[in-house]
Formats: structure tokens, sequence, C-alpha cells
């Protein structure tokens, strides 16, 4: 092992990510739930579940089973691929949204749902045509994004609009959620 390999071990290792295959209802009522939905993202600070659509977001108040709003996502696309796109919430509660067909993020802020698009350069990759699939924080507030092949593992810095590779041996098999734990390892688990 030499020094970058570890370096970057620890890098992962303190990022805490687990890798897991549920792909997420993350505690949504089968109320909020459409026949659309491909994502969902329970907000319990907030008291909100995010509900990611083929074609919007809804949010609705967890408790009293309302939806709060609905926002449509502009310019955004998903295809049957082998990771559908994700929604993760950052400590604000608002939330991000990928697409597995293009290298591009949207954020839906928690307070006014207004809605922004982030183009994301892939480091030393820039010639690969691909989207995201599976997205998580970390809980020093770092994202991570799997592609929607699930075979990489990226680090995202939204505000520079770029993503670096992280490097894991062995490289992740068909992974398509990714859960931010406490558990200070990195954790992988086989497709179902």
């Amino acid at each position: 092992m030499n020094g970058s390999w570890k370096w970057k071990a620890l890098m992962v290792m303190a990022a805490v990510i687990a890798m897991a295959i549920s792909g997420g209802g993350g505690g949504a009522v089968p109320e909020m739930m459409g026949r659309d939905s491909l994502r969902t993202r329970t907000d319990a600070l907030h008291g909100r579940t995010w509900v990611l659509g083929l074609d919007n977001v809804r949010v609705y108040d967890t408790a009293k089973k309302t939806l709060i709003r609905q926002i449509g996502l502009p310019s955004w696309s998903v295809v049957a691929f082998i990771c559908m796109p994700d929604i993760a919430l950052d400590r604000r509660g608002s939330a991000f949204i990928s697409s597995n067909v293009q290298s591009k993020l949207w954020r839906v802020d928690a307070d006014s749902f207004e809605v922004k698009q982030f183009e994301i350069s892939l480091l030393e990759r820039e010639r690969w045509d691909i989207g995201f699939g599976a997205l998580a924080f970390a809980a020093d507030g770092t994202l991570f994004a799997m592609t929607s092949s699930a075979n990489s593992l990226w680090k995202i810095d939204i505000a520079m609009g770029r993503a670096s590779l992280v490097e894991l041996y062995p490289p992740p098999v068909k992974a398509c959620a990714l859960t931010g734990k406490g558990a200070g390892r990195i954790e992988r688990s086989g497709q179902r």
C-alpha cells in the first residue's frame, strides 16, 4: 500500500458512506406514493417527505400526510437504466436530485422551493457521458454520488461544479443506493 492509497481510503472512511441496495422508501406514507414515484426521502427534523416522480418532486407534511408543494424540474430527464435517479437531503432540508442520464444535479431549496440546476464536470473523465444514480451526504456534509451504471463513486463539489472519482478497492458492483452512516467504515452489499 502506498501513501496515496492510504490517504484516499482514510478520506473515504472519514466521509462515512455505506453502500446498500435498498433504493429507498425512506419512511414514506403509502398515500404519498404515486405510480410515478421513483424515490422518497423523509426529513424527520423538518417533518417532510420528499417524493421524486417522473417529472416533478412532491413535498408532503409527514404528520398531516398533506401535499405542501409540487415542484417541476426544468430540463430534468430519466430513463429506465441500471440505476434510477435519486434524491438526497442536506442538513438544511434542501433536496438534491440526480439525473441518471446527465451529469447534472438539481437543488430544491427547503424554504423557498426554488430550483437551481448544476452542471457537474467529471474530473479526469470529462468525455464520459453518464449521469448519477444514488446520492448521499456524509456526516461532514460532503455529497457523494454513484454513476447510474453503478460502477463508480464520485465526491461532488457543488460550488465548483465538479466531481472527483473516489478510488475503491474492490470497485462497487451494481450498488444503486448510498446511505450516510456514522459507523466509520464502508459497507457493500450485493445486488438484489
